[in-house]
């Protein structure tokens, strides 16, 4: 496997931040497998000429590291942000696909807006939570920020980009609509963002009343990324714009402030 090491700098124009590569293997069946090293990290990452593929793991924080790791090695043009997000409104379904135009950090309440551009479609606020939303969470998000759809990484992304001054996108895919009922994934998330996918089997064999709602996920999570991965491949084919990011604080710190 080809791999990168600190002090190269391979410029790229594209590189795609998401959480898992379930995420994102429709669109790189195909693509070059190779290694970047950054911060005493290892990334997989996937190529197809000067667009780049990273699954960074979950949440803003790995989102933010893999997103450093991309800038460091290969200084993009922009960074994109796409993976699965879950439904907060009843009229969004799995597989549709989002692009929206505020990010809101779900932990400080600032907000990152993204100029799409004339001509460009989008619009909505996604906002990125601290842990995998569950029906209950998601009517208290929806309420708190008045958001279409929740993740756990785009404010990263969002963040790098702004901190880089660099274009800046952000696509989902609804992987599961807002009253469906979610299995207790979160805690089997570690501390690094990585899903522990033999833990996670070992303790839903024993509970078989999860069972239909994991099936559902695991159905929904396929949809979700076929969906996702159709709209990146034609959009990047005819010639994806970045957007210009701009960050707000929370509105309460304002009115400290002034």
């Amino acid at each position: 496997m080809p791999s990168l090491k600190a002090g190269n700098l391979d410029t790229v124009q594209l590189a795609i931040i998401a959480a898992l590569e379930r995420e994102i293997q429709p669109l790189v069946r195909n693509w070059q497998r190779t290694q970047v090293v950054h911060d005493g990290r290892s990334f997989t990452c996937y190529r197809h000429e000067e667009l780049l593929v990273l699954a960074g793991g979950i949440g803003c924080e790995a989102a933010k590291r893999a997103a450093r790791a991309m800038v460091a090695r290969h200084r993009p043009r922009m960074l994109v942000s796409a993976g699965f997000a879950g439904a907060l409104i009843l009229s969004l379904k799995v597989g549709s696909v989002i692009v929206p135009n505020v990010i809101v950090d779900g932990a400080t309440g600032a907000e990152y807006r993204c100029n799409l551009g004339e001509g460009v479609l989008g619009g909505g606020i996604l906002v990125s939570a601290g842990q995998v939303a569950g029906s209950a969470s998601k009517t208290e998000l929806v309420k708190r920020f008045h958001a279409l759809a929740v993740d756990m990484e785009a404010a990263g992304v969002a963040e790098v980009a702004r901190e880089e001054q660099i274009g800046f996108r952000c696509v989902k895919a609804i992987s599961d609509e807002s009253d469906f009922p979610m299995p207790p994934v979160n805690r089997f998330i570690d501390g690094q963002g990585t899903f522990e996918t033999a833990r996670f089997a070992r303790w839903l064999a024993l509970r078989p009343a999860i069972w239909p709602s994991a099936i559902a996920l695991a159905r929904n999570s396929n949809r979700a990324a076929q969906a996702l991965c159709d709209w990146l491949r034609e959009k990047i084919a005819s010639g994806l714009q970045p957007a210009t990011v701009i960050k707000l604080a929370a509105p309460e710190l304002l009115e400290v402030k002034n």
